[in-house]
């Protein structure tokens, strides 16, 4: 055991008052250690934060309180099977027993429905900090589909902020949820939490991964699980302490270098793997099936078009480490793409929708390509049918690409179609010409409000805290 002096101490445990979510005095306290004594778990057996008292086993203990502590030294297990360090111990921090044991301590609170968990700390030391577990005491009105599947999600998703916390305090609230959620699933594919949360992600793919919206923490840091997910399943499950190694001795600002790093370290890079996994959150939902993709594709709600028509007309701003999609009705034959402006560095890539119609799944990209000036692009002899355009910007860039173009056959794209110059016969100036206000059949020409706020029906009764 390494014992980490000079720390410093935060707030006093549930059981003594502390924190946003405490016992009270009109509880009676018990707790019960795991099978293994790596977890305890506290709870109340009369009081207002009473916990669920059913002991259907006869052992003497709460059937939920011996199936938290069951479950979390299984979580700890398997996350040491992963190679993640463990989460550290007050003891390792000089602060003795707190939870009267060395064991990692789990209290099990009434949240009121406010959130189901948290991860909260004793003491740091340096850039890593110890801590205890809080979650819901009885799951009363929540929306888990069963007790089981609240005490896997909330174990796994807790435990995993304490490994957090044993490489680095520093990890940002996208990083740090994402990867918690992204661990829950490789505890247990089988719950949903996992699901709902990326699904959520994917309601607003055109926001940086790293810009999540300002305030309360939201869905969509919980869902960029989906981006840890993508990595996992391309690169394989020991990317993810990979990633924590990386994070060690980085401030929040670095956490994007360290997964750059992270991927050249796997011999590939983020702009590459960026733009994959915009393509991948395509063949999602009902456009699922067809394309390279995630093995639970179907189970996501998918993304929605941006702008959708005969011809697609639109003026975008695209953000770093995000993506944008557009859904076009092509009659058939030369299809093309056309802007005035400089996209600088923006990929795109076509799509046909399989059976050629409707909104069934999408194939693998037809055409990739990525400007480097303005240009008239021909994507060749298309058949009739639907087709998906992705457009990413897939660099940790400063700033977003604001791209005024149009897709479509020839007459459709010619506004848009860069010209040098354009000769007044009368006066013989010559004036640029751009894609001024380009014009199609069926286009949008809808931008999109990238940072306007999220409206969020949680699956559990509010978002998590933890």
């Amino acid at each position: 055991m390494i014992l980490l002096l000079a720390s410093t101490v935060f707030a006093a445990r549930p059981d003594n008052g502390g924190g946003l979510f405490s016992f009270d005095d009109s509880d009676v306290l018990a707790y019960v250690d795991g099978p293994l004594g790596t977890v305890r778990v506290h709870y109340s057996i009369s009081g207002t934060n009473v916990t669920l008292l059913d002991d259907d086993d006869k052992s003497g203990f709460p059937d939920f309180a011996e199936e938290v502590a069951a479950t979390a030294e299984d979580v700890l297990d398997f996350y040491d099977s992963l190679g993640f360090a463990a989460p550290l111990s007050e003891s390792e921090m000089g602060l003795g027993a707190l939870g009267g044991s060395d064991a990692l301590d789990f209290y099990l609170v009434d949240f009121g429905g406010n959130a189901d968990g948290q991860f909260a700390v004793d003491s740091c030391a340096g850039d890593v900090c110890s801590g205890y577990m809080i979650i819901e005491n009885d799951f009363s009105g929540y929306g888990y589909g069963s007790l089981s599947e609240a005490i896997a999600v909330l174990t796994s998703h807790e435990l995993f902020h304490g490994v957090q916390y044993a490489y680095s305090a520093n990890q940002p609230v996208w990083l740090s949820e994402g990867t918690a959620v992204w661990a829950e699933h490789q505890y247990d594919p089988g719950v949903d939490d996992f699901y709902w949360f990326c699904s959520e992600y994917l309601e607003d793919p055109g926001r940086s991964l790293d810009s999540p919206p300002a305030g309360s923490v939201t869905a969509f840091s919980y869902g960029t699980a989906l981006f840890f997910q993508f990595l996992s399943e391309r690169l394989g499950e020991g990317v993810g302490p990979d990633l924590q190694d990386a994070l060690i001795g980085r401030d929040e600002d670095e956490s994007v270098q360290a997964i750059a790093d992270t991927l050249t370290a796997y011999g590939t890079d983020l702009q590459s793997e960026w733009t994959v996994f915009a393509r991948w959150n395509l063949a999602t939902g009902s456009r699922a099936g067809a394309a390279e993709g995630y093995p639970f594709a179907a189970s996501l709600r998918g993304v929605a078009a941006e702008a959708e028509g005969s011809v697609i007309v639109d003026d975008n701003r695209f953000y770093p480490l995000a993506a944008t999609y557009f859904r076009l009705d092509h009659s058939g034959g030369e299809l093309l793409f056309a802007t005035a402006e400089e996209p600088l560095g923006v990929a795109f890539s076509l799509h046909p929708v399989a059976d050629g119609s409707g909104d069934g799944p999408v194939t693998d990209a037809v055409v990739s390509w990525s400007p480097e000036e303005p240009e008239q692009r021909s994507l060749g002899e298309q058949p009739p049918g639907g087709y998906w355009l992705v457009g990413t910007h897939p660099l940790a860039a400063d700033q977003s690409v604001k791209v005024e173009f149009c897709l479509g056959l020839a007459e459709d794209v010619a506004a848009c179609t860069p010209q040098v110059e354009d000769t007044d016969t009368d006066t013989g100036s010559t004036e640029p010409e751009g894609c001024g206000g380009c014009s199609g059949t069926g286009g949008g020409g809808v931008m999109l409000a990238i940072f306007a706020g999220l409206g969020l029906a949680a699956r559990r009764t509010t978002a998590p805290v933890g």
